[in-house]
């Protein structure tokens, strides 16, 4: 930070002078220690110009030569902190905070060293007596760790800091859940502060997240010691019976955390995917949320009876699992076997759950759709990627009671909201890169060709056996534009493979009209995102069917097509689309 105008008015030798008292007082005990505060108060103007002179002192490096300076700089602001907490605590965590950014994230400091003593001190901030009270200390605290873990990693320092702060908030989080039952429901915030922490920087890289998984800290009980700081999440998400639910809810979430997939440059990496895809405990507990006759040291017999979903908790626990199911389908190619094994057994066992779920409320509803589809998405991609889990791909894929409580849009006939979930989740099954947005790479695995059309032919049987092809079209005219997005999605999804290019051409509904009329009658949307999903089904048809449009398209059409592409969304024919089909 800048030297402040009050330092105008004192020289740092004076000032440094005071300051050396101070520290000799504190050291020692002795009662001066007041005295010395108000005489560096009265040089400096008050805390935020002390807090100013020590942060420039606070940043070890090489050659620095004063007295005052790191750890010794660090003793003083952190006995002021405890201290005087009213004065020092918000005002020091905001400004090392923005200390930090400058240091490490604005001028890519690398000569500066990090204390552990500073690691611990900013750890202590997320604990504090005060943090409950100042969400923005525990706040300040927590990003400034995390961009000192962020900064180490880039320069590739062994993630020393990352490995550091995983230790130190260990022995914290060790310390708030050895305490009396009472004193640990007080600290619930500052578990779970502490929690989010350690997802945060388990999601900075695969390195990150094998630290949060290896056991972090030597110095604790016996008993600790054959934990990883991991293992205190899943033991707060998943230990039944609980008797903090809530508490339980908030470590649910940060679990799903790990499941995010919304970094072009950072996907799941593979401890993490290990992590989700096959971890025991993991994979019992949420099982045991929804029902499971099993428990943590076990799974279920094949023919136990599965019990009722935790009223509380259930949902939270397969929401979660839908989202594991999601990361399966993403990380499938790059997976090992033995990761890929355990995968299929979460399959299984999720089918069982499913149908153990009696959804209540269009909340519910959407949430049994999500999981539902995530479920058969992932069999569809191991059932197209290898045969030695055909058996689990199929048993899922040929259920036609999940199918047709999946995909039945007459029970949603004044509901286009889910009706639009239900086309929209069958179009990411069967083309998964729609919803990927290539942000994974190439070596997305999609499903098979017969598989899509066993899910079509399932999608007629769900609704009395009426042509799929009419169902989505009659969505696409529908007056609400939910419901016509979804189906676009559908469509989309259709003509990116020659297959469903076929179906759709082939459909006529009695009048002669049929995909292609649709398709070229632009002025059936007028809503902007409604013209932008339209042209994607364009854009789409053309780019993945490029050898194969000539012999199915009539010419006029064809070039209609590609001018559209080349146009725009906004693109309007001069020509009547009546025309088209000659």
């Amino acid at each position: 930070m800048s030297t402040t105008t009050s330092c105008s008015q004192a020289s740092d030798v004076e000032v440094d002078a005071t300051f050396a008292s101070l520290f000799s007082s504190l050291s020692k005990a002795n009662a001066s220690t007041a005295a010395d505060i108000q005489s560096i108060h009265e040089k400096l103007e008050g805390p935020s110009g002390v807090i100013q002179f020590l942060l420039r002192r606070l940043w070890l490096s090489a050659g620095d030569s004063q007295s005052l300076q790191g750890d010794n700089a660090l003793f003083i602001l952190s006995h002021l902190v405890e201290s005087r907490p009213a004065e020092y605590m918000a005002l020091t965590a905001s400004s090392v905070r923005r200390d930090i950014d400058r240091h490490f994230v604005a001028s890519h400091e690398q000569s500066k060293v990090v204390s552990d003593a500073l690691l611990t001190a900013l750890a202590k901030l997320i604990i504090g007596r005060n943090s409950d009270d100042q969400v923005g200390i525990a706040t300040d605290a927590s990003a400034s760790l995390l961009t000192l873990c962020r900064w180490d990693g880039g320069q590739n320092h062994c993630n020393s800091i990352a490995k550091r702060v995983l230790s130190i908030i260990d022995t914290l989080w060790y310390h708030l859940q050895t305490q009396g039952k009472q004193q640990q429901r007080e600290s619930s915030t500052s578990q779970m502060r502490i929690a989010a922490l350690m997802i945060d920087v388990s999601l900075l890289g695969g390195e990150e997240m094998s630290l949060a998984l290896v056991h972090g800290n030597d110095n604790n009980s016996n008993n600790n010691s054959t934990q990883c700081i991991m293992d205190k999440l899943l033991h707060i998400a998943l230990d039944f019976p609980n008797d903090d639910p809530l508490l339980q809810m908030s470590a649910l979430d940060q679990l799903e955390r790990l499941t995010v997939q919304d970094d072009a440059q950072h996907p799941v990496s593979m401890p993490r995917a290990d992590f989700l895809l096959a971890n025991d405990i993991l994979r019992r507990g949420l099982l045991c949320l929804v029902g499971s006759p099993g428990d943590l040291s076990k799974d279920a017999n094949e023919n136990d009876e599965w019990g009722e979903v935790d009223p509380i908790n259930g949902g939270a626990a397969l929401r979660l699992l839908t989202e594991i199911c999601r990361v399966g389908v993403s990380s499938y190619v790059s997976i090992s076997e033995a990761t890929r094994n355990k995968f299929q057994m979460l399959l299984s066992s999720f089918q069982k759950a499913l149908h153990n779920f009696h959804p209540q409320g269009e909340l519910e509803r959407l949430s049994y759709v999500y999981a539902v589809s995530s479920l058969v998405g992932s069999c569809a991609m191991v059932a197209s990627s290898t045969t030695s889990a055909a058996d689990v791909a199929n048993t899922v894929l040929s259920d036609n009671t999940l199918l047709s409580e999946w995909l039945s849009l007459h029970s949603r006939v004044s509901q286009p909201k889910l009706k639009s979930t239900v086309l929209c989740s069958l179009s990411q099954v069967m083309e998964p890169t729609i919803w990927k947005d290539d942000r994974f790479g190439s070596d997305t695995t999609r499903p098979n060709d017969s598989i899509v059309l066993q899910l079509y032919q399932a999608f007629s049987h769900a609704n009395n056996d009426r042509d799929s092809t009419e169902l989505i079209l009659a969505s696409a005219k529908s007056p609400f534009e939910e419901e016509r997005l979804g189906a676009y999605n559908m469509l989309r999804a259709l003509v990116m493979r020659g297959v469903g290019v076929r179906l759709l051409l082939l459909y006529d509904d009695g009048s002669g009209s049929g995909f292609l009329d649709w398709l070229l009658n632009q002025e059936l949307e007028s809503a902007i995102e409604g013209k932008k999903a339209k042209y994607q089904i364009v854009d789409s048809m053309l780019s993945a069917n490029s050898n194969l449009l000539g012999g199915l398209l009539p010419a006029r059409a064809l070039r209609q097509l590609e001018e559209w592409r080349r146009s725009g969304p906004n693109f309007m024919t001069t020509v009547s689309w009546e025309l088209a089909t000659e």
